[in-house]
């Protein structure tokens, strides 16, 4: 059997924004996020933006791949920028923040079995 593997990066503007619901379907969806911008003593304009981003994103993916049974497909949260946040406790502190804004996200928590 073949499989099929497709990646496709969207543009993060807002002028992108309206094109995203054609694109988005079924799959496994990697969203990428800066860590810098939710590391400890960051810039709480730059974090509040971040979040904000992440939140778009996931309910974008769960309003565009959501099933009748109100689940959707998988999200890969991903953090770059390790090479500038990379102690443990700086990912612990942004692993909390991460689960504290979004751990009972719709998103997060309706994936598909």
């Amino acid at each position: 059997e073949q499989i099929v593997f497709e990646a496709w990066d969207f543009g993060g503007q807002d002028v992108f924004y309206s094109l995203h619901h054609l694109f988005l379907a079924d799959g496994v969806y990697a969203v990428l996020f800066n860590m810098e911008q939710l590391a400890p003593g960051a810039d709480e304009g730059k974090k509040g933006k971040a979040l904000s981003f992440l939140d778009f994103w996931l309910n974008s993916i769960f309003l565009h791949t959501q099933t009748k049974q109100g689940r959707c497909a998988p999200i890969l949260l991903i953090g770059t920028h390790k090479d500038k946040v990379s102690g443990v406790e700086e990912h612990q502190q942004i692993s909390k923040a991460l689960s504290e804004r979004f751990g009972k996200s719709m998103a997060l928590t309706a994936w598909r079995s």
